[in-house]
């Protein structure tokens, strides 16, 4: 307290013992009124009665023998002993009187039964020990004065100065901490051992730290740290109103040689930071400044700070009062503030909405001590102690001259005040999942089975998982329900929540709960094919005894957990069954079959294949193969003749022909096989149908052992969809570190004994397309050119070239619904893509090549990105910028006008013959409206290559380099020529002069520009009428001429011999 003011002795005895109810918003006792809210006065005792002209601070103890309470009333002339255990007759029992003489600052704390009293600008006060246990005897009948003589024990802290204007308890330590002694240690924090000895009673206290680095601490609250923030838990750590710099200072005291500073915290308008404390949790603070209403004249201020991190303290709220009065002491309780609100006397507020996002206190009740006003001056109430388990609450402070007899004891108490919890009461429950939205969020209510309590339940709330969704199915979750009281007592139970989809039953006509959705459990009681009556998205899927589910082409079956089936489930080619958790099952108890359609396939080729079924052998579904082989990783070596011929290729040719070999047995999932389903060698040139139809679908996670050899090219791994959905080729490279594309075989070409390899016959590797992340080449034999689509359908199978050995998963997150073909789908994904061709017509030879400009690439090599050229016949490929490398597929950084891409061109034909490069494809608004030039590097001719093809000559070799691709912004090289068709060049190619004709446009300037768009020269023609450029001192390449005329401008490609 900071008080300045003429102390005005006006005595006056009175004991109110008549219980006063707070009635249409007063208290009346004796012919005074105070005002009031929600609060009784039990009783009243003046500071008269106690021998005082005022109170000042209080404490309270309880006695642990009797359960008895006490107030302890700090006094201007001393210290009185209140017993309060009836409440509504208060026992005043003794007084303890001051050290040396009156003050208008006098602080109490108890600690293990004794009560330690210090007094502010008082000479040598010191700090006066007294033990409580002597009140046990006492009647009050007559009181008890005790002199400063027979005190417990006293303690100086200096031989001229023994003042202190408070004192702070960790009564968890049993440290003490002496504040604000005037003229000594600079005010602030004295450390005290109060029980030196270690016998258990405080009556020996000794000093052990004198900390003044801050200045002048005027109040504080010291705690053994339970707080949220880890690393201070467990610590001595101290928050203190230190007004000589109004700051709040977190400091930690727990190596009391050596404090350390952990943060300050501070705020506006600062005036003298008074004091504070925590909230039960910890994360607040709650504080006030005990001048800033005298300065500022707002109402009652009170500030709360977030220290959650005590590193890092913040002011995140600011109450403002129902009056201008002063804030002295404030203390918290469960979920109420008390605060000593000297004129507006007591004032109670609720502090549980501080942890709401907009954080708030509210005002639920008041007990005004002082009723001639509220203004904002040192008059009222000093303290109030809330911890009695009774709920009876002390206030203390003082009156002024005119208002005699308010100085003194009050005893109020809340008649609803509750410190018994409630009784929670729990009941199990099922959460049915919303069919629609597939979730369920269940509410206290549904899990209160009638808990009650003696005032009635005010909130309930629920600790655990809430929220359920289709994943949760089939479980059950212990959720805690906890119920409160007004006063935040708290009681728990617990329910067993189990989540259950909701049942829809088909039955033949109609769903008997709507059709499903995402929450449903969909129950097939009656024949049902999706071709007629659609396809189904649901939580789960029974399938009853005797009847049919039937997906068919295109169509799906969509679930997230389980699928029982007890009748048959018929997954048609090109259907698809999807089931979105890893840890979904499908149990057959009945017939479940997934068929499949081979492509057109003429004698001799093959499909590489795997199963979407768990126990599928070779003599399942593959019984009419006429050959079924897989692979063996360990034995392939890239044949040593295609190596040499493609150094730079991607080689699936083995050395020595044993890297596929026979099999019989199971079909592992995951894994892919080659399988010839024709008869025999001569049958052919249609499609073959199989079933499959041993064990039950694969779901949930699958994982295939990748084998390395050394280096990627050596180390081909041959995979299988399992499942019998498609699935994502992206999400199965992201997830699979050690492969960068997949590779697909197309049953195009019979095997030859004139294709490279170690066999007596060949595949040709012109049948492979590949995909990575930035998109898919197709099979240079493919007749419709059909790149992949980014999808792997049901059983496909794949390959592989692994860059390290490990395990690549399969898992129910790549599943689809849709895509279970080979078409291709539309790019989505804002990456600007170009397919560019050769072809020799004459022996329909050629391939294609993609580029992609990626916002996940860069002009270097992008794992996932880039991929090595096939070993093709005939080969169209890309370089990086270095001119190293051979891409069948190249990402490069995103599209920039004038970007350039090196390229290549191979061909194995050993004849001189004609080959022609063209766009076979675009995707991407950025190249769409682009103009894409070809640059043969060799003869120096530049085609655009947007409006017609580019066709060579070439021999049996490798070419790299030989091509350079360039693609302009159609709005750099838009032409203006409208008028000026009439406009040329001559001659063009040009070894030196230049002549411009135009007959009907005057030109002004010619600019020249380079292939890049560099400008190089401009000329001005202004007062010129023949039109002549001397070209002589360039390089031999193309340029642009753009004539810039009266009619607007037009641009001539020239090339400059």
């Amino acid at each position: 307290m900071k008080k300045n003011l003429l102390l005005i002795f006006a005595f006056c005895t009175f004991i109110a013992t008549a219980q006063t109810p707070c009635v249409n918003g007063f208290a009346t006792v004796g012919g005074k009124s105070y005002p009031c809210n929600g609060l009784t006065l039990q009783s009243y005792i003046s500071s008269a009665t106690m021998g005082a002209a005022e109170a000042q601070d209080s404490w309270g103890w309880t006695d642990p023998q009797s359960g008895k309470e006490y107030a302890i009333v700090a006094l201007d002339n001393g210290t009185a002993f209140v017993d309060i255990t009836d409440p509504i007759d208060p026992k005043y029992l003794a007084r303890l009187d001051s050290q040396v003489t009156s003050s208008l600052w006098r602080d109490v704390k108890v600690y293990k039964n004794f009560a330690f009293i210090v007094s502010d600008a008082n000479g040598r006060h010191g700090m006066q020990v007294f033990d409580l246990k002597r009140l046990r005897t006492l009647t009050g009948n007559p009181a008890v004065t005790y002199t400063k003589t027979q005190t417990n024990g006293n303690l100086y802290w200096h031989s001229s100065a023994g003042s202190a204007h408070n004192i702070v308890i960790n009564e968890v330590s049993g440290y003490a901490y002496i504040l604000g002694s005037q003229g000594f240690n600079s005010g602030g924090p004295i450390v005290i051992k109060l029980d030196n000895n270690n016998n258990g009673i405080p009556n020996d206290p000794v000093i052990v730290k004198l900390y003044s680095t801050l200045g002048y601490c005027h109040d504080a609250e010291v705690v053994t740290y339970d707080g949220p923030d880890p690393d201070y838990q467990g610590r001595e750590i101290m928050l203190g109103a230190f007004s000589g710099n109004n700051k709040v200072n977190i400091i930690d005291f727990t190596n009391k040689a050596n404090p350390t500073v952990i943060s300050s915290v501070t705020y506006g308008d600062k005036y003298y930071t008074h004091q504070g404390w925590f909230t039960e949790d910890k994360k607040f603070f709650i504080a006030g400044d005990e001048v800033d209403e005298e300065n500022k004249g707002f109402n009652t201020r009170t500030l709360v700070f977030n220290v959650e991190d005590l590193d890092n303290p913040s002011l995140v709220y600011t109450h403002y009062g129902a009056t201008p009065a002063i804030d002295h002491n404030g203390y918290v309780r469960g979920n109420r503030y008390y605060l000593a609100n000297y004129a507006a006397g007591v004032r109670i507020m609720k502090v549980d909405g501080l942890n709401n996002p907009s954080p708030s206190m509210t005002e639920v009740n008041y007990f005004d001590c002082f009723p001639q006003n509220n203004n904002a001056a040192f008059n009222g109430t000093w303290n109030v102690y809330p911890y009695f388990a009774s709920g009876n609450l002390i206030a203390t402070g003082f009156g002024d001259g005119s208002i005699n007899g308010d100085g003194g004891l009050f005893v109020i108490k809340d008649p609803l005040y509750d410190n018994t919890p409630p009784n929670a009461i729990c009941q199990n429950y099922t959460a049915t999942l919303d069919k629609n939205t597939g979730s369920i969020t269940i509410t206290a209510a549904d899990l209160d089975n009638g808990s009650t309590d003696n005032f009635g339940i005010t909130k309930r709330t629920l600790t655990g998982q809430t929220t359920f969704t289709c994943n949760d199915i089939g479980q059950s979750f212990n959720v805690t329900l906890t119920v409160e009281d007004d006063y935040a007592n708290k009681s728990t139970c617990t329910a067993t929540v189990t989540v259950a989809a909701a049942t829809t039953t088909y039955t033949g006509s109609t769903w008997n709960n709507g059709a499903p959705g995402p929450g449903s459990n969909a129950k097939i009681s009656n024949d049902y094919n999706t071709a007629s009556k659609g396809s189904i998205d649901a939580c789960t899927c029974e399938i009853d005894a005797s009847r049919t589910l039937t997906i068919a082409a295109e169509d799906y079956l969509n679930v997230t957990k389980d699928i029982t089936v007890n009748g048959n489930l018929i997954v048609e080619h090109q259907a698809s069954v999807v089931q979105l958790d890893d840890n979904a099952i499908v149990t057959n108890n009945g017939t479940v079959n997934v068929k499949y359609t081979t492509p057109f396939m003429v004698p001799k080729v093959f499909v590489v294949m795997g199963s979407p079924m768990t126990l599928e052998t070779r003599d399942g579904a593959f019984a009419d193969s006429y050959q079924f082989l897989n692979h063996l990783t360990e034995n392939f070596v890239p044949n040593p003749e295609v190596t040499a011929q493609f150094p730079d290729a991607e080689n699936f040719a083995d050395d020595n022909a044993n890297n596929w070999v026979n099999y019989t047995g199971a079909i592992n999932p995951g894994e892919g096989y080659i399988s010839r389903p024709q008869l025999d060698g001569n049958d052919g040139n249609k499609t073959y149908n199989m079933t499959f139809e041993q064990g039950t679908l694969n779901t949930g996670h699958i994982d295939f052992t990748v084998k390395y050899n050394g280096n990627k090219n050596s180390s081909p791994n041959v995979l299988a969809n399992p499942y019998p959905s498609a699935i994502s080729a992206v999400d199965f490279i992201n997830t699979n570190s050690m492969v960068n594309e997949v590779y697909f075989w197309n049953p195009n070409t019979p095997p030859s004994a004139v294709l490279p390899g170690a066999y007596s016959i060949n595949f040709s590797m012109q049948d492979i397309s590949m995909y990575n992340l930035a998109g898919g080449t197709s099979a240079p034999s493919d007749p419709t050119q059909t790149p992949p689509s980014g999808y792997i359908s049901t059983g496909q199978g794949f390959g592989i070239k692994a860059t390290s050995a490990g395990i690549a998963s399969f898992s129910n997150s790549m599943r689809v619904t849709g895509n279970n073909n080979t078409a291709p789908r539309p790019s989505q994904d804002g990456i600007n893509r170009i397919w560019v061709k050769v072809n020799n017509d004459l022996y329909q030879m050629g391939n294609n090549t993609l580029i992609a400009f990626s916002p996940f690439a860069t002009s270097g090599i992008d794992q996932g990105y880039d991929s090595r050229r096939l070993a093709t016949i005939v080969s169209l490929y890309t370089h990086l910028e270095s001119g190293s490398k051979e891409f069948g597929i190249q990402s490069r950084e995103p599209f920039e006008d004038g970007v350039k891409v090196l390229m290549g061109f191979s061909t194995l034909l050993d004849e001189s013959l004609d080959y022609t490069i063209s766009i076979k494809d675009i995707e991407g608004m950025g190249l769409e409206n682009a103009t894409v030039f070809l640059i043969d590097n060799e003869l120096n001719i530049l085609t655009n290559l947007s409006q017609e093809s580019y066709t060579f000559k070439a021999e049996k070799g490798t070419y790299n380099s030989r091509f350079t691709l360039q693609f302009r912004s159609n709005e750099v090289l838009s032409d203006t020529r409208t008028g000026l068709e009439k406009v040329s060049v001559y001659p063009n190619p040009t070894s030196s002069m230049l002549n411009i004709v135009s007959p009907e446009a005057k030109v002004t300037t010619v600019e020249i520009f380079d292939i890049s768009g560099r400008r190089l020269q401009s000329i001005d023609f202004t007062n010129n009428t023949r039109y002549e450029l001397d070209l002589s001192t360039l390089q031999s390449a193309v340029y642009f001429v753009k004539i810039n005329t009266d009619l607007g401008s037009a641009t001539k490609q020239i090339i400059k011999q």
